[in-house]
């Protein structure tokens, strides 16, 4: 395949959904890296081993059987090979590397608070921004939270208030969206979007309660299999199977 040339001086990354026992990676006949954990996705920063502007070789060696697949041993169909997506993509050198947020539910349960923490430590120094906008895409951002520095430890924070928030339950599935914004000036570098739902799940006195109400989990341990598309499953085959 061909790496955009306009990808050069930013950091590429390949991302394999779920590689069935492990997967080894070669780009260009160099040695990347390895990952074992069929369940969990794998990223490598191929950035170093990629030409952009001009044709690259992939190759990804994958093992029927490895140490980890007796831990693995679960009750369905042990199948071999890349299962979830396979894709790859850049981002600039100062980039966010992790967000963390965490909703909550204050004021007996009538107000919402988000609290945000992100890791940045190649931006250290750069402004950004946090939007918050409700399911119907109303900006609902409260004034005071304006422009943000990611500190010299390339740490960030902020907290977000929502006075009665439409909240999250399993019947009213409400979900807001969060946009973080990371600035160099006036230029954006990039945007990270995430969903969030106002809730607050809680055990007392020995109950599950969700938002202040007690609730109940029905369910079924199940693992959808198909006999062609083996861990793909089409909706018509799971309407069949029920």
């Amino acid at each position: 395949f061909t790496i955009p040339a306009d990808w050069k001086g930013e950091d590429v990354y390949m991302h394999i959904g779920s590689a069935t026992s492990n997967i080894t990676i070669y780009v260009n006949g160099k040695y990347v890296g390895y990952s074992e954990d069929s369940k969990v996705a794998c990223e490598f920063d191929i950035t170093k081993y990629i030409i952009p502007g001009k044709e690259n070789l992939i190759a990804m060696q994958i093992m029927r059987w490895c140490d980890g697949s007796w831990n693995e041993d679960q009750d369905f169909w042990r199948l071999c090979g890349i299962a979830r997506e396979a894709y790859l993509y850049a981002r600039p050198k100062a980039h966010i590397d992790d967000v963390f947020i965490t909703p909550d539910l204050t004021n007996n349960y009538n107000d919402g608070k988000l609290s945000i923490k992100l890791t940045a430590p190649a931006a250290a120094g750069k402004t950004y921004k946090v939007q918050l906008f409700d399911p119907s895409g109303k900006d609902v951002t409260p004034q005071q939270v304006g422009d943000l520095t990611i500190k010299k430890d390339g740490v960030g924070t902020a907290e977000i208030l929502v006075p009665k928030p439409q909240k999250w339950t399993a019947e009213t599935p409400n979900l807001y969206n969060l946009c973080i914004s990371l600035y160099d000036g006036s230029k954006l570098l990039e945007c990270i979007p995430q969903r969030v739902g106002f809730r607050k799940v809680e055990i007392k006195n020995q109950q599950l309660l969700v938002n202040g109400q007690p609730i109940l989990i029905k369910g079924a341990d199940r693992h959808e299999l198909d006999p062609d598309g083996g861990y793909v499953v089409s909706v018509d085959r799971m309407i069949q199977d029920i």
